[in-house]
């Protein structure tokens, strides 16, 4: 359907006008000519030539105006011209308004404009509480408190073989963040826009208050909790919420307690520096597949129940490199090598999977045999390999599950699947896969805290089914073959600063909400050279990793040397910690107020958790079929699988944690991030802050094809008028020249002339011609009398006949149809006419009263 624009309506308007112009006057030539009678005043007959002329009326009825045969060439080519012109003006005069439309377009510098806060309708905006006042909290201890850095506590310990104990001096165990602490982990965002929000704008969405025996005098605290909101996964966009922008297309959050122009009635645009935290995950194909059947039942099928699962040997076990996997850690924020932590987890898992089925040998004479060959198939059951799933994806850290050493195995397993007994000659138990976690995340809980241990999450994905015949049908159809590729993940965090475009546009439907905040282009950062980049910080007070929660933050430059710190100057900051820390859980709170790391941790420690539990989504798909289908998407290689765990991350995050930085935070610090006996800091002004943005602004704009005919038509005007301004100045197209063929040719004139010869000289000036002869009455009967000649055919539109001759001339004295002037003539000598002498004419008058100074009747002969 094409959409009606101004121009389309400039247009239908121009031509109904056209129309309009070129039937108005032709109708009112019918309704002219209706009211002629034979017998005018000479001026009439003139001014109704030149009515009928300028009509279309001389071509319709094809008249001798309109003739093109017998008439000189350059004449028939200029007579053309002037239609043709009045055609061409007439196209552009209805088609150059097409171009025309109505746009809303952004100014082209922006302005300084108002911001304040905007309400999230959705869930995320009414499912989140309040902020409380008693602000972020830190305990320092694994099994017995500590004393955090920064603070002055004094705890004294007892302990002895079997029993450990601490007793903190006062109960006066103090839970806030030092001052100190907390201006150095926020000092970088001076360096920064005002929207780049720091460790301690990162908050839990939702909270709880605990009481810890010992801690502030028995007083209450805040500590972080997880309360599951709404389901972001499958939107595949980059849109705000309430306190946050996620992005489901990659993965990752980024930090805004959103605000907006106000009074902006057409939109606006504007770029803003935020800090994200995106995770970022590498996984690595074990070519080890899991393969079964869907049984037919009995009048019914159990899409639940799986018949004939095998593992079979993409290769993961024949071709098994038989060499230990070494990976460098120790560089890991310039590079974590997630690729390799992935790779060594996959091989760890294969190996352990062989040394279960006796597929091979450990120390000493390790591989000294190699049972498996591609394609081989090894069965097992559902209870050995709970990983064997038809409607969805199997995330897990339990790194036995592709064959469980210690699984139940019942008899009537073993009368369904008597080859799934495997003898397990080496012992392997769980203990031993539990290795697994930490060699893949590269640091476990008593590794020391600093800068290059950073947060890893490791664990198994089982792809989506498909079919194994390659169909991409997403029926279950009984005694169907079906397939699930299984991969091993790493992931980590990285927090890096984004510019982040938005648009603010409100409609009848968004209304003044953050419905009407879109999200228009997200890019990294670009750096022009490594001091531009911003400087990292990271807390190291040389605690081990499980007795800390690590602060981190941008660092001022002058500041880089402080105690307890390390620095780094990178695009990003990979986030410390360790993997299997964080607990996420909805009847589990978090032990300190610290979100942007315990909350990180949390929502690490949830990734590779799919199934549902009732505190948060069913990630795997099993109950949601549009998500089976994405993940069926992305189980087919190793780099796809990684969007999973991005995607997870990224909605646990989104309903985990909240930005509270805006354009009017200022950088003070939050409540209670100073000593005991300094005062509160100042609120700061109250004003609205003035944000600069690009406003948008309704506009009359054109597409230029539609000008076509108007440039033709002001093509052909540049001609004529350089033509017509050579003819000027070469003499011939002067006005006097046009007055005197107008004169010439004028019908009144060539009447008056006929009926009162002699009367004034048809070249005299209009006022004087009329005073004269253009008055008088001039009859056409007696025109065509003395035009026609004798024996005419008379007209049927000419009445009775009148004689009206001039000068006392007897109708009766004629000689061969023509009538013959009697009067006396006389020569009177005067000068030429201004038009006569350009035409080179010399006169004859005849002896007559004197019009406009010239005597007489004139005859004008070529010289």
């Amino acid at each position: 359907m094409i959409s009606i624009t101004i121009g389309y309506v400039s247009g239908i308007i121009a031509a109904v006008i056209f129309i309009l112009q070129f039937l108005l006057p032709n109708a009112l030539i019918l309704v002219l000519v209706g009211y002629l009678k034979n017998e005018h005043s000479a001026v009439t007959w003139s001014v109704v030539e030149r009515n009928l002329l300028s009509s279309m009326w001389p071509m319709f009825l094809r008249t001798d105006a309109a003739a093109t045969r017998g008439v000189d060439t350059t004449i028939r080519l200029m007579t053309w011209m002037r239609p043709l012109a009045l055609g061409l003006v007439a196209i552009a005069a209805v088609v150059t308004p097409l171009g025309l439309y109505d746009d809303i377009v952004p100014s082209k510098t922006p302005q300084s404009v108002a911001f304040a806060y905007v309400q999230d309708p959705g869930p995320m905006g009414y499912g989140t509480p309040g902020r409380s006042d008693l602000g972020f909290t830190r305990t320092c201890g694994n099994l017995l408190p500590l004393q955090c850095p920064g603070t002055t506590v004094e705890i004294t310990y007892f302990e002895n073989a079997t029993y450990a104990e601490a007793n903190i001096t006062n109960d006066d165990y103090d839970t806030r963040i030092p001052r100190v602490l907390a201006e150095l982990y926020q000092s970088g965002l001076q360096q920064q826009p005002q929207s780049v929000s720091s460790f301690f704008d990162i908050q839990a969405r939702y909270y709880t208050y605990t009481i810890q025996t010992g801690v502030a005098h028995g007083a209450k605290y805040i500590a972080g909790a997880f309360r599951y909101l709404s389901n972001m996964v499958l939107n595949n966009a980059v849109e705000p919420v309430e306190g946050l922008v996620v992005d489901t297309v990659t993965g990752g959050i980024a930090f805004r307690n959103h605000s907006v122009p106000q009074g902006i009635s057409l939109g606006a645009e504007w770029t803003e520096d935020l800090l994200w935290v995106e995770p970022e995950t590498a996984c690595a194909d074990t070519n080890i597949s899991v393969e079964f059947r869907i049984p037919l039942g009995n009048g019914f099928t159990v899409l639940t129940d799986l018949a004939n699962i095998s593992l079979v040997d993409n290769g993961g076990f024949a071709n098994l490199v038989q060499e230990y996997p070494y990976i460098n850690v120790t560089n890991a924020q310039n590079d974590p090598n997630l690729e390799g932590r992935a790779y060594k987890a996959a091989w760890l898992v294969n190996v352990y999977t062989m040394l279960v089925m006796n597929l091979t040998r450990p120390n000493p004479d390790a591989f000294g045999y190699m049972k498996s060959k591609v394609g081989d198939r090894h069965p097992v059951n559902k209870y050995q390999t709970p990983g064997a799933k038809l409607n969805g994806i199997y995330a897990t850290n339990l790194w036995q599950s592709l064959l469980d050493p210690e699984a139940y195995i019942s008899n009537y397993t073993l009368d369904d699947a008597p080859n799934t007994n495997y003898s397990n000659p080496f012992g392997l138990s769980f203990m031993n896969y539990s290795d697994i976690a930490t060699l893949c995340s590269g640091a476990g809980g008593r590794d020391l805290a600093n800068l290059t241990n950073v947060h890893v999450e490791c664990g198994m994905i089982y792809g989506a089914a498909q079919r194994r015949d390659g169909s991409k049908s997403l029926v279950l159809e009984p005694e169907t073959w079906w397939t699930q590729k299984v991969y091993t993940c790493a992931t980590a965090m990285k927090a890096t600063i984004k510019e982040v475009r938005f648009r603010w546009n409100t409609t009848s439907l968004t209304g003044n909400t953050l419905k009407s905040l879109t999200v228009v282009n997200v890019s990294d950062k670009a750096y022009p050279d490594k001091e531009s980049m911003p400087l990292w910080g990271v807390e190291t007070p040389g605690y081990e990793l499980q007795d800390v929660s690590q602060l981190w933050g941008l660092i001022a430059p002058d500041l880089a040397n402080s105690v307890n710190l390390s620095t780094i100057r990178a695009p990003h900051l990979y986030i410390p910690g360790y993997g299997g820390s964080g607990i996420l859980s909805a009847a589990v709170a978090t032990k300190d107020n610290l979100p942007a790391h315990e909350g990180l941790a949390s929502i690490m420690g949830g990734i590779f958790q799919t199934s549902s539990n009732g505190d948060y989504a069913d990630y795997s798909g099993g109950t949601n079929m549009a998500m089976y289908k994405r993940w069926r998407d992305y189980s087919t290689s190793a780099a796809a699988m990684g969007t999973i765990p991005n995607l997870i991350w990224t909605d646990l995050a989104a309903n985990m944690l909240v930005g509270t930085r805006s354009w009017d935070s200022g950088n003070g610090l939050p409540p209670n991030l100073q000593k005991r006996d300094a005062a509160s800091a100042s609120s700061g002004e109250t004003g609205q802050p003035l944000v600069p943005v690009t406003i948008y602004e309704r506009q009359i704009r054109y597409h230029w094809p539609f000008a076509i005919p108007a440039l033709l038509a002001l093509l052909l005007f540049v001609v004529v008028l350089l033509a017509a301004l050579l003819s000027v100045l070469a003499g011939k197209g002067v006005p006097a020249r046009v007055r005197h063929y107008l004169f010439h040719l004028s019908s009144g004139r060539l009447l008056g002339e006929i009926h009162y010869p002699g009367e004034c000289d048809k070249l005299a000036p209009t006022n004087q011609w009329l005073a004269r002869v253009g008055k008088r009455p001039s009859d056409l009967h007696t025109y065509v009398q003395h035009t026609s000649g004798v024996g005419a055919a008379p007209s049927p539109f000419l009445g009775a006949q009148h004689d009206h001759m001039a000068g006392g001339v007897p109708g009766n004295e004629k000689e061969n149809g023509m009538n013959v002037d009697t009067h006396e003539l006389r020569r009177v000598a005067t000068p030429l006419s201004e038009s006569d002498a350009m035409l080179g004419q010399t006169r004859h008058y005849a002896p007559d009263d004197n019009c406009g100074g010239v005597g007489g009747r004139q005859r004008s002969q070529a010289l």
